[in-house]
């Protein structure tokens, strides 16, 4: 426990952020300026909508230990209750046990590549966009312009995770993750045509204009705090009914939060065949409290495997349903040239309508003595909405049981 508690805080102290830094949000919100174009509304927009999703889009570890247990009081022994090693990214229904300890210490790699299967390193619309010349609140010229940016977002991922049995079917745990976010940003700009202020545009090509910036954050994440009831069973199935806080202490505006206050029931479920094989399922609705519209819904369905008493395989897919768009229709658009004149559309050919998330985990668990054991883990999109990894998000811990 002192130690995990130690690597937590060295972690935040070697990557602490200036204080006073302009934060990845506004370094994004104003990357236009890097070529000579004004930011705005339509800027800023797109860079809240890409900071919220990237805080959302970070995997979460389960609460469920590898080891659980439920005291004996004929033998005054405390026995192990679950017949495998347990999974990974998602919810057993067993319970910790009475008065035992678990720590979890993880770290994750999270870069994000792709934004509804479009590159994050050549984001741009089939057609230019228009700048207008005002003089004196007169528009007396227009210009079309070819706009490209080019992001790359990373995300380093130390998480410390400690769960208790405050009773045989009851566990409380606390999950604080400490995340270090790069942020790389690359415009492009080139004038393809000019117009009068009646609107007639005429070829008028120009040298392409680039820039680029980058930036750092590190700082805590957004805390959960998770409970788990343990149903009584029903036959051979196992069940538990869950509840998870969303404090929102990650710094939203450098992708290390949400912003927003989330409450979600949950419903695990369960069952074990052959005392090796354990079935899950889970369901899960992220109440969003500060903003409704930005409630989502998640579930999976996974199992795993003991080859040996030692060792075990965790498989799972896993599901996340936006209900509604991350970010109010035409927040983002901007005037663009077309074939057919000019017309609103999203900037940077970016539609940010509502995505459905569907990933494949799998995963081991290895003993490596008594109650201590190493797990390892990989996260792979099964679709490209949303923003997205295009690799693989791999996930390494240690946890122990006392």
């Amino acid at each position: 426990m002192r130690t995990s508690l130690r690597i937590l805080g060295l972690t935040l102290l070697v990557l602490a952020t200036p204080a006073g830094a302009e934060s990845l949000r506004g370094k994004l919100g104003s990357a236009s300026e890097l070529v000579g174009i004004s930011g705005g509304t339509a800027f800023d927009a797109l860079a809240g909508v890409i900071a919220d999703t990237a805080a959302r889009s970070i995997p979460v570890l389960s609460a469920s230990a590898g080891f659980t247990y439920k005291y004996n009081p004929e033998l005054d022994v405390f026995e192990r209750s679950s017949q495998t090693l347990g999974p990974i990214f998602l919810e057993r229904p067993d319970t910790l046990g009475r008065n035992k300890f678990n720590v979890n210490l993880s770290y994750q790699f999270v870069q994000f590549d792709q934004y509804d299967g479009e590159d994050l390193d050549n984001l741009q619309s089939a057609d230019p966009i228009v700048l207008k010349d005002v003089t004196g609140g007169t528009v007396i010229g227009l210009t079309a312009s070819r706009l490209q940016y080019r992001l790359g977002i990373r995300n380093h991922i130390t998480t410390l995770s400690l769960t208790y049995g405050i009773l045989d079917n009851l566990d409380a745990n606390l999950l604080v993750p400490v995340i270090a976010t790069a942020l790389d940003i690359g415009v492009t700009a080139q004038q393809v045509a000019t117009a009068g202020p009646s609107g007639a545009f005429t070829p008028a090509p120009g040298p392409p204009v680039s820039g680029s910036t980058s930036g750092h954050a590190a700082g805590i994440g957004d805390v959960l705090m998770r409970l788990k009831y343990r149903l009584p069973d029903l036959g051979a199935l196992r069940s538990a009914a869950g509840l998870q806080l969303r404090v929102p202490s990650g710094k939203e505006d450098d992708f290390q939060g949400t912003g927003d206050v989330e409450v979600s029931p949950a419903f695990y479920a369960g069952a074990v065949f052959w005392d090796r094989v354990s079935t899950y399922a889970n369901v899960i609705c992220d109440l969003n409290a500060s903003q409704a519209s930005q409630t989502q819904l998640r579930w999976g369905l996974g199992a795993d495997v003991d080859v040996t008493r030692r060792f075990g395989i965790a498989l799972a897919v896993l599901g996340r349903h936006e209900l509604e768009a991350p970010v109010e229709a035409g927040a983002t658009d901007f005037l663009y040239l077309t074939p057919n004149g000019l017309a609103k559309q999203p900037l940077l050919g970016i539609d940010f309508d509502r995505s459905d998330y569907y990933d494949l985990s799998f995963g081991f668990r290895v003993v490596l003595w008594r109650e201590i054991m190493l797990f390892a883990n990989g996260i792979y999109a099964l679709n490209d909405a949303g923003l997205r990894n295009d690799t693989i998000i791999p996930t390494v811990g240690l946890e122990g049981t006392f």
